[in-house]
C-alpha cells in the first residue's frame, strides 16, 4: 500500500488539487497504518462528489476508502443494516425488496460515510428528516484509536460527527436503519405560474406527500415553476429498465444561456400531470446520465444552496433572483424544497424553512453573484450548505453556524487530526 500524488477533483470539477493519496485494501490495512505512521493533516476521501471543497486536501494526505465498500449484514425486524463506509447509497437497494434508503441525496452514487458527513436530506424531510436521524452507530478511527459511536456512547463525538465534514475521524463502518417502503412512487405535477403561488400551496400542503420538490425556471421573466409531489405505491407494471447514458470528456461547455433557456421551456411543456415511476427516477433523475457534469465543461459548474424562514420566503427568494440578474450570472438549474425538521449534528444544514439549490455556469459573474447571496442568507440568520459552497468566509461560517465553537471544541478536545481545504478555509482547523 503506497501513496501516490494524484491530481483530484470535486464532482462540479470547478477544483483541482494534487494530492499523495493512499487506498487500503481493507480495515485492518487501514487501522495498521494508523497505528504505524500516525499520520496527520488527511481526509478520508470516498466516491468525491461533493460540490465544494470538502473532498480536497491541497498537498495533504488523503485516505481513499473507495474499497472499503461491503455490505456486512442486515436485519429485517429492526430493518438495520451494517456497512462499511463507503457503501453507496445505491448498494442499500440490493439488501431486501422491501426496504429503502430513508433519505436519499440527488444521487445514489453517494457513499453512506459522505452522506453522514453532510448529513444529507432528500426530497422526504418533512416525513424523514436527513440522514443522521436513521443512523444507529458507528466506529471510527481517530488517530491510532478505534472508537465506537452513538447516541450512548461518545455522544458528543457522534453529534459532531453527523454533518462533521470528515473533521472528527475515518469512519469505518457503522448501522443504519432502513425504511420499509415500495420501490415504486405515484408521482402528480403541477405548474405555477408565480413563484409566490408555489410557496403558498407548498406550505399549505407539505403533510400531504411523502416526497415534494419544485423545479424553478430562473432564466425567463415569467415566473414559471413545477412542483412535483410523490408518495409510495405498489407497481402494477414492471418496471421498464433504465438506460444509462455517459457523457464523454469534453474539450468545451455545451451548457449555454441560450439553450438551457430553450430546454427549460421544453421541459415545462413536457410535464405528465401524473405518472408512476421507481423511487430512483423520481429522485434521482440525474443519476440516468453518467457523468452529466462534463457538459459544463473543463471549467464545470458551481451550485448555490441555502435556506432560509418560511414566513418571509417569497421576499428571500425575489432578493436571490435579482442579486443573480444584477451580477449576469446564469442559472442553469434551480430545485426547491421544504424542510420541517432540524438535523442532529452540530454542523447540520437542515432547518425550518424553504431550501433553495441553482446550478450555475462556472464564470466570474456566476462568483459575484453567490458572493452577495451568501451575504445576503447571512444577514436574515439563514444557512448555507457546506457541501456546495465555495465561497463562504470564515466570518460567515461562524455567524451562520451557531454550534461552531462547539464543534471546534469537541475536535480539540479528542485531538482530531483531519483537515481539508474547506475546514482551512472557513478557518475551522487552523
Amino acid at each position: 500500500m503506497r501513496s501516490k500524488k494524484i491530481l483530484l477533483s470535486n464532482f462540479s470539477r470547478a477544483l483541482y488539487r494534487e494530492s499523495p493519496c493512499l487506498r487500503p485494501d481493507n480495515e485492518k490495512q487501514l487501522t495498521d497504518y494508523m497505528i504505524t505512521n500516525k499520520p496527520r493533516h488527511l481526509l478520508a476521501r470516498g466516491a468525491g462528489l461533493s460540490y465544494n471543497d470538502s473532498c480536497l486536501n491541497h498537498n495533504g494526505l488523503v485516505i481513499d476508502t473507495n474499497r472499503l465498500n461491503h455490505l456486512l449484514g442486515f436485519d429485517s425486524t429492526t430493518g438495520i443494516a451494517v456497512c462499511q463506509a463507503s457503501t453507496t447509497f445505491k448498494d442499500l437497494f440490493l439488501l431486501d425488496p422491501e426496504f429503502i434508503p430513508p433519505v436519499i441525496p440527488g444521487t445514489v452514487h453517494a457513499t453512506i460515510a459522505g452522506g453522514i458527513a453532510h448529513d444529507v436530506h432528500g426530497k422526504n424531510n418533512v416525513t424523514e428528516g436527513s440522514l443522521g436521524h436513521h443512523l444507529c452507530w458507528f466506529e471510527l478511527i481517530l488517530n491510532d484509536k478505534k472508537i465506537q459511536c452513538s447516541r450512548q456512547e461518545h455522544p458528543d463525538l457522534f453529534y459532531a460527527t453527523i454533518a462533521g465534514l470528515g473533521l472528527t475521524g475515518i469512519i469505518t463502518r457503522l448501522a443504519l436503519r432502513l425504511k420499509k417502503a415500495s420501490r415504486f412512487v405515484q408521482v402528480e405535477h403541477r405548474t405555477f405560474d408565480s413563484f409566490k403561488t408555489l410557496l403558498e400551496h407548498m406550505s399549505v400542503n407539505n403533510s400531504n406527500h411523502e416526497y415534494q420538490v419544485a423545479w424553478l425556471d430562473l432564466l425567463h421573466l415569467e415566473q414559471k415553476s413545477i412542483l412535483s409531489t410523490a408518495n409510495h405505491c405498489h407497481a402494477t407494471t414492471p418496471n421498464k429498465e433504465q438506460k444509462i447514458h455517459s457523457i464523454p470528456r469534453l474539450p468545451f461547455g455545451l451548457i449555454k444561456k441560450w439553450n438551457m433557456k430553450l430546454f427549460n421551456q421544453m421541459y415545462a411543456a413536457s410535464q405528465k400531470t401524473q405518472e408512476l415511476l421507481s423511487l430512483e427516477e423520481f429522485n434521482n433523475p440525474l443519476d440516468q446520465l453518467s457523468h452529466w457534469n462534463r457538459l459544463y465543461g473543463p471549467k464545470g459548474l458551481i451550485q448555490f444552496q441555502a435556506v432560509f424562514d418560511q414566513e418571509n420566503a417569497i421576499n428571500t427568494l425575489e432578493q436571490l433572483i435579482h442579486l443573480i440578474q444584477l451580477y449576469k450570472a446564469t442559472p442553469t438549474l434551480a430545485v426547491m424544497k421544504l424542510f420541517n425538521k432540524s438535523g442532529e449534528g452540530l454542523l447540520s444544514f437542515c432547518k425550518p424553512g424553504f431550501t433553495i439549490a441553482i446550478d450555475f455556469i462556472h464564470n466570474t459573474q456566476a462568483k459575484q453573484a453567490i458572493i452577495a447571496m451568501n451575504q445576503l442568507i447571512t444577514e436574515i440568520n439563514g444557512r448555507i450548505y457546506l457541501a456546495k459552497d465555495l465561497l463562504l468566509t470564515a466570518e460567515q461560517y461562524k455567524n451562520i453556524y451557531q454550534n461552531h465553537e462547539h464543534f471546534s471544541q469537541v475536535l480539540s478536545s479528542y485531538q482530531c487530526s483531519m483537515q481539508s481545504d474547506l475546514a482551512k478555509r472557513l478557518g475551522i482547523i487552523q
